[in-house]
């Protein structure tokens, strides 16, 4: 049988007061598509930059309160409660691309191979060099059988880290699977050339 090779700080104080207008709990107006009812008044245009710059700083210390809470979580192999908040994570700071990695981990490990396909390629969109994101979305790929899409995965990831031994071993599984056998030898080979004690690469040259 082939064998695929797989990888596998204190949260800030945010103080409740915030100077803003209460969000209000009783609806005063009957809603109106096409005029929807003003509840709370906007910041003076003049305000409006400081306010911004408040908001943004605020998305930075609430992505980390979450990620603080799913490395809690994960720390206890409590995956579906780690969940939302690496989600939150990513929402409160969408630029930062570790959060959308690990959330697309998460995912994986969950069985949601859907969503982790969509923060892949979220950090790929972002950074089309990223060998990690290319590596575990051919992960992925590969657990649906769709061996083609997942080799393509793993080339790209052999192209910006041509010596990662795990990313040959799997790139030569899927080329097995699709039976392009002379180039998943030479995967194999270059697997273990780049780490002699890759066992998984040794099997899968022995088998083939």
């Amino acid at each position: 049988m082939t064998t695929m090779t797989q990888k596998p700080t204190a949260a800030p104080s945010i103080t409740p007061n915030s100077g803003f207008p209460t969000i209000p709990t009783r609806i005063r107006d009957m809603r109106d598509a096409q005029v929807p009812p003003l509840v709370v008044s906007p910041a003076a245009e003049q305000d409006k930059q400081a306010v911004c710059q408040s908001l943004s700083e605020l998305g930075i210390k609430l992505a980390e309160v979450h990620r603080t809470a799913a490395e809690a979580y994960l720390s206890q192999a409590m995956y579906d409660e780690a969940l939302p908040h690496l989600g939150a994570a990513a929402t409160f700071s969408p630029t930062e691309m570790e959060y959308h990695l690990q959330y697309g981990f998460v995912q994986y490990l969950t069985g949601d191979d859907i969503g982790a396909i969509k923060s892949f390629n979220t950090v790929i969109a972002a950074d089309e060099n990223h060998g990690e994101a290319w590596f575990n979305l051919g992960m992925v790929l590969f657990g649906q059988e769709q061996h083609s899409e997942a080799e393509y995965c793993f080339s790209r990831a052999c192209q910006i880290d041509g010596k990662d031994a795990q990313t040959w071993n799997n790139r030569g599984v899927c080329l097995w699977r699709m039976e392009r056998l002379d180039d998943a030898r030479t995967c194999f080979q270059n697997a273990i050339k780049i780490d002699p004690n890759d066992a998984d690469a040794k099997y899968n040259l022995s088998a083939i």
